[in-house]
């Protein structure tokens, strides 16, 4: 992952050969669950509370779109 992020957007911190820390941020809270869905690869969000709410609320409306008519 460290490749993939540029220094001036975040900071990769590796935890073990297959998990990582990315320290970064946005404009909006939008904006930052955007940018990690961009990566796609799995991802945990710890922080801030209002990122773990949106990236839920998000997943819910997704789960949604995506149900068999």
């Amino acid at each position: 992952m460290a490749e993939r992020i540029n220094p001036a957007v975040g900071v990769v911190e590796a935890l073990d050969a297959e998990t990582c820390v990315l320290n970064t941020g946005a404009d909006t809270i939008a904006t930052l669950a955007l940018y990690l869905g961009l990566l796609e690869a799995d991802f945990e969000v710890t922080s801030p509370p209002e990122l773990v709410a949106y990236v839920r609320s998000l997943s819910e409306r997704y789960a949604r779109a995506a149900r068999p008519s």
